[in-house]
């Protein structure tokens, strides 16, 4: 009987040594850090908010990764200093690695002075990517008027 109970302690501890081993890779991969270290979509699968900043102007352009989608938010906000001013219809041009999107007529600044806009398309055929320097590109015409802002990642790159 001594032998047999030697025996079930010997198969309990090997048994609890196997779930431990099993179990500890599995519990250390979650407890790493999942923030990206630069500004590509292939690198962070979830999304990337850039964010430029003018003298009248300030923007976020936003790329999430969903399954097989991608979807994009622009939305520019005017920061002048004259809050009475009117400042009428604006057009925009943003521009990255390979591709620029652009108003196609004039638009009205909606609420607090602003302008939103968002899309989805197929991420195995799109590609929203910065430029070789990590910026998106932004132009907006407004009043006789021209700002350029570059929008960078709001993740800052480690390396």
């Amino acid at each position: 009987m001594g032998r047999i109970n030697q025996i079930g302690g010997i198969y309990i501890k090997l048994r609890f040594l196997l779930v431990l081993l099993l179990t500890a890779p599995i519990i250390l991969l979650s407890c790493t850090n999942n923030v990206p270290n630069n500004n590509s979509m292939k690198e962070n699968e979830q999304g990337t908010v850039y964010f430029g900043k003018g003298e009248v102007w300030l923007a976020t352009y936003s790329v999430f990764k969903v399954n097989n989608s991608l979807f994009d938010s622009l939305y520019i906000q005017y920061i002048g200093k004259n809050r009475d001013e009117s400042i009428g219809p604006i057009e925009y041009s943003l521009v990255g690695d390979g591709f620029k999107f652009e108003s196609q007529y004039s638009q009205e600044l909606k609420g607090v002075r602003s302008f939103h806009t968002s899309s989805e398309a197929n991420a195995d055929i799109f590609s929203f990517e910065p430029n070789k320097d990590g910026v998106f590109t932004l132009t907006i015409k407004y009043s006789g008027k021209t700002e350029t802002l570059h929008l960078s990642s709001l993740i800052q790159n480690e390396n």
